[in-house]
C-alpha cells in the first residue's frame, strides 16, 4: 500500500479502480499493480525523487492501488488464514 499525502488522497469504487489497474497493465490487474510497483521502485532510488511531483503524476494509480489492495485482502484473507 501506498503512504498517499493527504492532499493527494481520493476514494475511487473498487470498479474504478480495478479499471485504472487493468489499464495500467495493459489487460490484467495484477500486472497494473506490480507495474506500479515498479515506477514507485524506480522512483526511489532516482536522483530527483520528490514524492509531491510522484503523487501528482501517479495520483490515480496510487488511490486505486490501494483500493484493490484493500479489496483483495479482504478477499483473500479467509484462503490465506485456512492454509496457515
Amino acid at each position: 500500500m501506498f503512504r498517499i499525502p493527504n492532499n493527494y488522497q481520493e476514494t475511487p469504487s473498487f470498479n474504478q479502480a480495478s479499471i485504472i489497474m487493468t489499464r495500467l497493465g495493459r489487460g490484467n490487474c495484477l500486472e497494473g499493480m506490480k507495474a506500479l510497483d515498479s515506477i514507485w521502485e524506480n522512483y526511489c532510488v532516482s536522483e530527483e525523487s520528490n514524492d509531491d511531483s510522484f503523487f501528482n503524476e501517479w495520483v490515480y494509480e496510487v488511490n486505486a492501488y490501494n483500493v484493490v489492495y484493500e479489496s483483495m485482502g479482504k478477499l483473500l484473507a479467509p484462503m490465506i488464514s485456512c492454509k496457515a
